[in-house]
């Protein structure tokens, strides 16, 4: 017998940059803006890539400080040109986050296979961000709660998020599948006791999610879809 119970009934919680929807290029575009604005030379989408995951206050602690010693205290001047980049990135990126930000290939027809079932989103991103882009691209109903990187207090892997998205539902975390591509998402679920299904076409290389050893880890939406109980 399944402990968790049938998969059609399960809950499920999706990660959304690098799960749901390719975001990479407008994120790089708007650390970017914020590099450029602060004299430093942009970087290559895969670098910025490799620093998104933790909410974008550590992004562009991240970005501004690719050009120096990573383990140097933020003194008063650093921390002037953090705030300075988080004002000039957000600016711009909520203006450009859907110019290319896109749902992946099958996710639509996945959610709608997935109509009836407790969905929720669960991210680090900024709530404001979050949902206009679940808005512009349409999918924002499909979600029974959305719980945002300024919704708790604590970032993934801490399981604030997980907890969040199921209070008042009633539906018991251990019996829920949470699907993200980072390390993060399966820590968080690994706390909760739910069942980790990593997808491995996000922004974190297979062989680091393989090595948490989530309970699955997919290459596609159609595993996806099948590991879900889709259709059933």
């Amino acid at each position: 017998m399944n402990p968790h119970g049938p998969l059609a009934r399960r809950a499920v919680i999706f990660d959304l940059d690098g799960t749901l929807v390719d975001s990479r290029v407008d994120i790089a575009a708007a650390a970017n803006h914020a590099r450029i604005a602060a004299g430093l030379q942009p970087l290559p989408t895969e670098v910025v890539t490799r620093y998104v995951g933790d909410g974008v206050a550590r992004l562009m602690e991240r970005v501004l400080a690719h050009d120096r010693d990573a383990d140097q205290p933020i003194g008063l001047a650093a921390a002037a040109a953090l705030s300075a980049g988080l004002a000039r990135f957000a600016e711009y990126y909520g203006d450009h986050l859907l110019d290319t930000t896109r749902l992946y290939p099958g996710i639509a027809d996945l959610l709608t296979a997935l109509a009836g079932r407790p969905l929720f989103v669960a991210t680090n991103k900024p709530r404001r961000f979050t949902l206009a882009i679940l808005s512009g691209l349409g999918v924002a109903g499909c979600f029974r709660r959305v719980v945002a990187g300024d919704d708790v207090a604590e970032r993934k892997p801490d399981p604030a998020h997980l907890l969040a998205c199921l209070a008042g539902t009633g539906l018991a975390a251990e019996h829920a599948i949470v699907v993200g591509d980072s390390t993060h998402d399966i820590r968080a679920a690994r706390a909760l006791h739910a069942r980790a299904v990593a997808v491995g076409w996000g922004l974190v290389e297979p062989a680091r999610l393989a090595a948490e050893s989530p309970d699955a880890l997919v290459d596609d939406v159609a595993a996806l879809g099948r590991e879900l109980g889709a259709g059933t």
